[in-house]
């Protein structure tokens, strides 16, 4: 990864304003979390559950607010899909 994208992904400008800091990303997970799951029973994450959690219900919940995966159109060197 170049130093350019590097440093353009640390500053989260990938990511929705509302998305940049740090304690406003727990409040989105914290409201998905009581939302869909049942808030007092611990998270146990393996790769199905992520894969779940990430398309089933982040994206849903994203999209449903007016958001969307897409690809970026900064101009970056990003890397190919897969390296």
């Amino acid at each position: 990864m170049d130093q350019e994208l590097k440093t353009w992904i640390e500053s989260g400008k990938h990511l929705p304003e509302f998305l940049r800091d740090f304690h406003d990303q727990k409040d989105i997970f914290k409201t998905i979390h009581q939302k869909y799951q049942n808030p007092n029973k611990p998270p146990n994450v393996n790769w199905i559950d992520a894969h779940i959690y990430t398309v089933d219900w982040f994206l849903w919940y994203m999209a449903s607010h007016g958001y969307t995966l897409q690809k970026s159109r900064a101009d970056q060197n990003f890397l190919k899909m897969g390296e």
